[in-house]
């Protein structure tokens, strides 16, 4: 979105004097300059560097006045101002409580995939920048969604509440038993789930883990046999601690790995239905069950999170596809995101991940308000 400034003329003639001698006085012309406003759509801004794969930064963009704001991830984390941010593959969204950015992606583009939720390698292949702008183009108020619709960044735990389902119908709780969670902490990895529990009341009155160790130290490469550890939620009373390299429950100040946090609810006393993981531990989920084993030399590679991790909006609906046709290049659906900050709407596509030389981490991309007067 880029404006421009025309200048234009408006005649005002002033009339003195009268009669139509050549002694008369002549007509006086003044010359008022307007200025009209022009709104170009569709401008491709950018690129953008986020820097390195080893060596990231952010890109903080204020939508209002298209430009990049020079701020460091600590000054963004309480700023107001930019909506939107690139690091590498990562796109944020302000969450300040002055300025909660939203998205919503559009169907634009949705046939690249197909039914089966599989890229169509030729669509992305042959999709450019200029044959897409008329898509981009068609997208106005009209797609704009409800308010529901949009999409935030938000906070959650990376165990948290995943280990067990709840029936509406029923309300009943059981444990989800093929979903696991893998957690890297003291040179060890750990894959555990939870294969059943109890309740009382509203809370945990018994729950069974099933575990799998691997000791990167020990120059193990796989993990071991499952084993069960059956934990007594009935006498919480500070929390439940589990040390895996123990394979049982320690106190608060031991070296734990895992902790269920008390709860009493109408005098019941239990375990809550979260589980988090230590400060300096980190964890990834798996529900497939794909994970015999980590490679601790790219251990960096596997997505490994912290207790409380962030979730990006974008990652529902990511703006690329990656690996197609074996080359390993991030392509663009170019797909439209609809984005509403505090005073406006806009729309925006991702236009490269790259410069002119080819370097990735260079964004660029087009964004235009969306007026609802």
């Amino acid at each position: 979105m880029k404006k421009y400034t025309i200048p234009a003329l408006s005649l005002l003639a002033i009339m003195s004097g009268c009669g139509s001698s050549s002694s008369d006085p002549v007509d006086e012309i003044e010359v008022i300059p307007e200025v009209e406003e022009v709104v170009e759509e569709g401008v491709i801004f950018g690129p953008f560097s986020t820097g390195t794969s080893s060596e990231p930064k952010s890109v903080y963009f204020d939508l209002e006045t298209g430009a990049v704001l020079e701020l460091t991830d600590e000054a963004a984390a309480t700023d107001s101002q930019w909506d939107i941010a690139f690091k590498r593959t990562e796109v944020s969204l302000n969450t300040h409580t002055d300025n909660t950015v939203g998205t919503y992606f559009s169907t634009i583009n949705s046939d690249f995939y197909d039914d089966a939720g599989n890229a169509i390698s030729d669509m992305f292949l042959n999709a450019t920048a200029d044959a897409e702008l008329d898509n981009y183009l068609a997208v106005g108020v009209i797609d704009l969604p409800t308010e529901d619709d949009y999409s935030y960044d938000s906070e959650e735990y990376i165990v948290g509440d995943k280990f067990y389902n709840y029936d509406l119908t029923t309300h009943q709780v059981s444990a989800a038993d093929d979903v696991y969670f893998v957690v890297s902490s003291d040179n060890a990895y750990t894959k555990f789930r939870a294969k059943s529990l109890t309740t009382s009341g509203r809370t945990l009155a018994t729950i069974t883990l099933g575990i799998q160790h691997q000791s990167a130290l020990d120059g193990e490469t796989e993990f071991a046999e499952e084993f069960e550890l059956e934990l007594d939620a009935v006498s919480c009373d500070t929390g439940i601690y589990v040390d895996f390299d123990l394979a049982e429950p320690v106190s608060q100040d031991d070296a734990w790995d895992i902790q269920l946090p008390c709860l009493t609810d109408s005098g019941v006393t239990g375990a809550d239905f979260q589980i988090f993981i230590a400060d300096e531990a980190s964890a990834l989920v798996d529900t497939t069950n794909s994970y015999l084993g980590v490679d601790s030399e790219a251990e960096q590679y596997y997505g490994f999170k912290s207790n409380l991790t962030e979730v990006k909006a974008f990652t529902a609906n990511p703006w690329y596809q990656y690996n197609l046709n074996d080359g390993h290049l991030l392509w663009s659906q170019y797909g439209v995101y609809l984005i509403k900050t505090n005073t406006a709407n806009y729309k925006l596509q991702v236009t490269s991940y790259y410069d002119e030389s080819g370097i990735s981490g260079n964004y660029s991309f087009r964004f235009d308000a969306i007026s609802t007067d």
